[in-house]
Order: structure tokens, then sequence, then C-alpha cells
């Protein structure tokens, strides 16, 4: 259920690369789009750790369609998120309050395919409830995503540059706050 870092905006830009059509060549913004969303619930099998906490999940942000002189659909996107994990009356908060996805380079293949470098970056803060810090997560990554023009799937996603920032064990943050 929970991960350290979560890629939501790859099924986006996948899902989303074509609906525009084609664009006129002097075209800067195609299309802008909200990406506001919650969801609460009951998370199962935490951390790989059996539990299941109760979870609340609120993510706000906005992203555009773009062209730079060509066809070919840029995308930008910037979301903040807020995530509450309780189990056992302790509640843990994810405050990630300004993540960027964005594209850098699309390489049209010629086979029907696009390979997008695709930047990631951003920073988190696990806090319990009083406040006090119990892990960080923030730098940037960069992924290659090899896109399927005809269908709109990702192929392939690879990380090709590793996180610059802090990287700590988020679910082991949580786990040991909880006495686990």
């Amino acid at each position: 259920m929970f991960r350290k870092l979560t890629l939501p905006f790859a099924a986006l830009l996948a899902g989303g690369l074509l609906f525009a059509g084609s664009a006129p060549a002097n075209a800067a913004v195609v299309e802008r789009y909200d990406l506001d969303f919650s969801d609460s619930g009951v998370a199962e099998d935490f951390c790989g750790a059996g539990l299941q906490p109760t979870f609340t999940y609120e993510q706000t942000g906005s992203g555009a369609v773009k062209t730079r002189g060509d066809e070919v659909l840029w995308f930008h996107e910037e979301i903040s998120i807020v995530r509450t994990f309780t189990y056992n009356g302790l509640t843990v908060t994810d405050i990630q309050p300004n993540t960027l996805s964005k594209d850098l380079k699309i390489v049209d293949n010629g086979d029907g395919t696009l390979t997008i470098t695709q930047l990631l970056t951003g920073g988190g803060r696990l806090v319990s409830e009083e406040g006090k810090i119990l892990a960080k997560g923030d730098g940037q990554i960069r992924l290659l995503l090899v896109i399927d023009v005809a269908t709109d799937t990702v192929i392939s996603e690879e990380q090709i540059f590793g996180s610059t920032g802090t990287n700590d064990d988020y679910c082991a943050a949580i786990l040991e706050y909880w006495g686990f």
C-alpha cells in the first residue's frame, strides 16, 4: 500500500498523450487541467507488515499540456499531497507540499513509440501527531518512459537518475513510531 515514492504521473501521461490531437505549430498551451483528488479507507498489508491502518489522501494540483513548436505534446504537472495513516490511536502525516513532474526530452522513435525523459522533483516530510519529523524524502529523479502512441500505454519505465536528496525509509519510521 505505502511506497516511499509514488509515480502517478506516468499513467496520466500515457492516458492523456494523444487526447489533445494535433495542435498548431505555434501553440504554447494546448490544455490546462486539475489534478485534485481525495480518498480514504483502510490500507491492506501496510508496508508489508500485515497492518491495516486507516488512511486519508488529499491531492491538489494542476497540469498543462504544451507544444514546443511541433505537434508533440509535453506535460508539466505540479501537485501537493497530504496522506495520513492512523493505527492503534497513533497518527502520522506525510506532507509533500511541492511535487513537480515534467517532460524534459521527447524523442519520436519512428516506430509508433516515443521515448520520454521525465523529471520528478519535490520534497516530503513525515511527521508525528506531535509535529516531530520522523523521516524526510526530497530531491529529484529522472525516468525514461517508452510510450506506445497507438494505444496510449507505457511500454517500459526505467529510473535513469537516482534521487539526489534525502531518502529516509518512511515505512521503517512509521512502524518504529507505532512500536513495531
